[in-house]
């Protein structure tokens, strides 16, 4: 019988060897800060004789919500009971960290997963989400006159934009965990920078909204974008002049798939693809509504 249990500095050694047996790279990068972490963190599956057969991830990417990821076993044949329970777990665990909503994210390739989830633990899907960037576009030499940075005056006609949005999700630490976005999120995002509007005219209703960050490496992250189509480009064209100011070359992104096609379309460039699968949530206050796709 598995137990399963919350990782410790001590187990390190361990866990790693465990991923490397698995050939998971991109979590035996993120032990250390995994390990680290205050709330959630690195979960063990734990067999009879102490070895690990499996590990899941919980996050709290805001107080009252976690983020179920990385859940991985040692048998390429995942078992979907240990799975179930492995879930069952994971939702416990998370409730007692105090969540009151719980998403998780099933790739394209582990409908088991997904299954479970839904069949199980009663998770319902909302939207698709893709992870990826886009490359090749080329800037215009002249800012466009109807796209740029938001200032303080737009505060309003941004709330009015989003007041239309049902449970907006954006990425906003990790493009790989869609959380809410809240009213506060933008007053923050306002203060370190990276919101863009397009038109700029305040006279006018906002059509189009970026929330981005640009990291030290080749790419403008984008958090999130919306838009209604009638300023996409004119709003693209200065992410991507922004772009080209901070040396980078890259447009990376986690966005809803409907987004991410609008996005392609509009530029005419393909998606690479990071990255694709489904978000699933749960909630454990009943009174809760589950989110519109």
């Amino acid at each position: 019988m598995l137990r399963y249990v919350r990782a410790s500095l001590e187990d390190q050694a361990k866990v790693e060897e465990f991923l490397r047996s698995i050939q998971d790279e991109g979590l035996l990068k993120e032990v250390s800060t995994l390990l680290s972490l205050t709330q959630g963190g690195l979960y063990l599956a734990i067999d009879d004789h102490d070895a690990i057969v499996g590990t899941a991830v919980i996050t709290l990417p805001k107080r009252h919500e976690a983020y179920l990821g990385h859940v991985r076993l040692a048998s390429p044949n995942q078992d979907r009971e240990t799975l179930k329970d492995f879930a069952s777990f994971q939702l416990e665990e998370a409730r007692k960290l105090g969540a009151h909503v719980v998403r998780a994210l099933a790739s394209e390739n582990d409908q088991l997963w997904a299954t479970v989830l839904q069949e199980e633990s009663e998770f319902k899907p909302v939207e698709k989400w893709v992870v990826g960037t886009f490359e090749g576009f080329q800037a215009p030499d002249v800012p466009p006159l109807e796209a740029g940075p938001a200032w303080a005056v737009d505060k309003e006609r941004i709330r009015e934009f989003m007041d239309q949005v049902t449970n907006p999700l954006w990425a906003e630490n990790d493009l790989h965990i869609p959380s809410s976005l809240e009213p506060q999120d933008l007053e923050n995002q306002f203060e370190v920078g990276g919101v863009a509007v397009a038109p700029q005219d305040g006279r006018l209703t906002v059509d189009s909204l970026a929330l981005y960050r640009v990291r030290n490496t080749d790419a403008i992250d984008i958090k999130y974008f919306r838009s209604h189509g009638h300023y996409i480009r004119q709003l693209l064209d200065y992410l991507w002049l922004e772009a080209r100011a901070w040396g980078v070359s890259k447009m990376r992104f986690g966005l809803n798939e409907q987004t991410a096609s609008q996005i392609a379309d509009t530029l005419q460039i393909p998606i690479q693809v990071e990255w694709a699968g489904s978000i699933l949530v749960h909630y454990i206050n009943h009174g809760l509504q589950a989110a519109s796709v």
